[in-house]
């Protein structure tokens, strides 16, 4: 499997509110997931990492209790990923502070499971997944949204002014109970996988998308050409990208950090590394300050 992972910010951002996740949960089964955050959440983590962060251990904690195995069905799959979505906006809802009449923040989230010859795609909000097949791209979601805002113009190159988002009226973390859509598609040899945030969908049109597919040699140079498409489009809104193809041929690949998950992992080495710096410090003070002779002295007059 051939899979390509990226995010960049919008010229109008400040910070990246978006997440992805890419991994092998076994041997037959991989995920993949974006995410568009929003609001504020108590403690100023990002709605979207706690969300995607919540579907995949899951994920993973079902697997280390064998809902992989040899009798997996296409119905279990699909209660289990809506058993993780469900699971991870009661996590968001709890933790954000909303309630019914505030909304703290919440999140666009679509996750795929790839379970050997099968895609089970759950989505909530306006992040969106794409199939490409025999030359078509076809959605694989429909955006959860009161409106959606056209694709930029290709005629202009240079940046416009922000636009209102969409109005969702159905994401992670905003309501106590949701209701999530699982699809299923079975898999065919060449088939290609997209799903993407906002950022890159209100820039890049779907034949747009196609076009860069049919002309890549790699995962990695559709996502290059993908991201250069909204970039050069004045991409207001973070953009989050995944392009997976030769999606029929199991590959084990570690699990990629979000943003955040790198920075935390950071913070921890350098606090490590300091508190090793205070104790030698600490050590060689006591080492350079230690008198042989006032010892001996203290010594020798205690056993007269």
């Amino acid at each position: 499997m051939d899979v390509s992972v990226g995010s960049e910010l919008g010229i109008w951002q400040r910070y990246n509110s978006d997440a992805h996740a890419s991994e092998s949960i076994a041997p037959n089964v991989t995920f993949l997931g974006v995410a568009d955050g929003f609001g504020a959440m108590v403690g100023g983590a990002s709605a979207a990492v706690l969300a995607l962060g919540a579907v995949r251990d899951y994920v993973r904690r079902r697997q280390r209790l064998g809902a992989f195995g040899p009798r997996v069905s296409p119905s279990g799959v699909r209660s289990l990923l809506l058993g993780a979505l469900d699971y991870a906006n009661a996590r968001l809802y709890a933790q954000s502070g909303s309630h019914e009449d505030f909304v703290a923040g919440g999140t666009s989230l679509t996750a795929v499971l790839l379970v050997g010859h099968h895609a089970f795609v759950g989505h909530v909000g306006d992040a969106r997944a794409y199939l490409s097949r025999l030359g078509r791209l076809e959605p694989l979601t429909v955006d959860d949204a009161v409106f959606t805002d056209a694709v930029a113009s290709a005629k202009s190159p240079l940046p416009s002014r922000p636009r209102p988002r969409s109005l969702l009226w159905r994401s992670l973390g905003t309501q106590a109970k949701l209701e999530a859509s699982i699809a299923d598609i079975e898999l065919l040899a060449g088939d290609q996988l997209v799903l993407c945030t906002d950022g890159v969908h209100r820039c890049v049109s779907p034949a747009e998308m196609n076009e860069a597919l049919a002309a890549g040699d790699s995962a990695s140079e559709v996502a290059a050409r993908l991201f250069t498409l909204a970039r050069t489009r004045g991409n207001l809104d973070n953009a989050t990208l995944i392009v997976g193809r030769e999606l029929l041929v199991p590959t084990l690949f570690p699990a990629s950090r979000t943003r955040s998950e790198g920075s935390f992992r950071s913070a921890v080495a350098l606090f490590m590394l300091v508190c090793a710096a205070v104790f030698l410090g600490f050590f060689v003070y006591r080492a350079s300050t230690f008198d042989p002779s006032a010892a001996t002295e203290t010594y020798a007059g205690e056993h007269h």
